[in-house]
């Protein structure tokens, strides 16, 4: 696909601005509510960090109803604003990020960055409430300083918070991938010029489709040797009317995308073996182990209901070991999920949609019971537990993606 031109008042404002060290990019779909915290944080974050500092915003708006394009406008840093067009299919299903048709964003984003010269490119959640100066600090600076090329976010959560990412996404991109990043789909991030450049003329980007682009960016970036670093970025807060809060289709739409990049760029994980950690900025939180309210019954009670309505599905997508060792995995209302068995799961769940053994989206989201039933055995295995053996806990959940890890490239190919 060629590069498609910006409209002219858009070229326009670039040109005034051109050249710019920093830029700060913000997806919006009607955020105007938050909107006016997140540009507050960005310019305290700029004067206060990077005085001096040629900087930027760059607005690629999904066509707003509210004033959210207005607010942009309005902000003391000279902002570049520009409206896409997101595909019909992509409003109609609320997306998990809330942005409808983040491909196109992204793609406007980084051509208007390559554009304005900069250096680094600061992408926020415009519906991020609890966003503060450091966040674009501890983003931006590895960038500038020469560090690193792709910063991703590590947040402070509480140990049963975030499971989607702790128990699936997370471990799956450390198998994959061979990095052990925190928040694969982590909304904030930081790009150098160099990386969005390589991405921009890359032959495999399709740019249209479902939501594939962050966890191929964040593949591309380390198969293709560039510097992937984290930030410690403290609690993550959003307010939206605007994101998925269901959970099968959040299950469906983020491990759908982590399938299809999978399906498309074998290239970028087939042959990576192992693991290590990444650099972080920041000093990094320790899980939060505070007493909260879980309703493991509820999972425990989905996960019963699965057993009983989905298994027609689970003997099509499962190795038969697999499901013999799901079915009996409850034992008086005890259940212990172990974490070989779960990578299996995941991994015969990743071969189905791979091979279309069910409806794609049926696939996807008959793994909800399954997810919740390895919840309530994670809240059941560290609820006495402190900090640290919690997060013990949780890393050998990646340490077992590792290990079956030859599972999956045996009968992927």
């Amino acid at each position: 696909m060629g590069r498609p031109e910006p409209p002219e008042a858009v070229r326009a404002a670039v040109d005034r601005l051109a050249p710019v060290d920093l830029a700060v990019g913000l997806l919006t779909y009607n955020n105007a509510e938050t909107m006016g915290g997140v540009l507050d944080a960005v310019t305290a974050g700029v004067a206060r960090h990077f005085p001096g500092t040629r900087t930027a915003l760059i607005a690629a708006d999904a066509g707003s109803s509210d004033d959210t394009r207005e607010r942009v406008g309005g902000t003391a840093l000279p902002a570049v604003v520009l409206r896409y067009e997101a595909p019909a299919g992509e409003r109609v299903a609320v997306p998990f990020h809330g942005v409808p048709g983040r491909g196109a964003a992204l793609r406007s984003t980084f051509d208007l960055a390559q554009r304005l010269g900069a250096k680094a490119l600061v992408l926020l959640e415009a519906d991020a409430v609890s966003v503060t100066p450091e966040w674009l600090e501890r983003l931006a600076a590895p960038v500038l300083d020469g560090k690193a090329d792709f910063v991703a976010p590590a947040y402070a959560r509480h140990r049963w918070e975030g499971t989607i990412s702790r128990l699936l996404l997370s471990p799956l991109v450390r198998a994959l991938y061979g990095r052990r990043l925190q928040q694969p789909f982590g909304g904030q991030q930081a790009l150098s010029a160099r990386l969005i450049e390589h991405l921009l003329i890359h032959p495999k980007w399709s740019w249209t489709g479902g939501d594939v682009h962050d966890l191929w960016i964040t593949g591309t970036a380390i198969a293709d040797g560039f510097s992937v670093w984290e930030a410690a970025l403290g609690r993550h807060l959003v307010r939206s009317r605007t994101r998925a809060t269901d959970l099968p289709a959040m299950l469906a739409q983020t491990l759908g995308a982590a399938f299809t990049v999978m399906e498309r760029h074998g290239d970028l994980w087939l042959e990576v073996r192992g693991s290590e950690p990444i650099p972080i900025v920041g000093e990094p939180a320790s899980l939060g182990v505070d007493p909260m309210t879980v309703d493991v019954d509820g999972m425990l009670e989905a996960f019963r209901l699965g057993v009983r309505d989905l298994t027609p599905i689970w003997e099509l997508v499962l190795a038969p070991e697999t499901l013999a060792d799901v079915l009996t995995l409850e034992s008086g209302g005890h259940m212990q999920f172990p974490d070989d068995l779960w990578a299996r799961v995941v991994y015969d769940f990743a071969l189905g949609h791979h091979y279309s053994v069910v409806h794609r989206d049926h696939l996807l989201r008959s793994l909800t019971p399954l997810y919740l039933g390895r919840t309530a055995a994670l809240v059941a295995a560290t609820r006495a537990l402190g900090a640290a053996a919690s997060q013990a806990e949780l890393d050998l959940v990646g340490a077992a993606f590792e290990r079956q890890k030859p599972y999956l490239v045996e009968h992927w190919r």
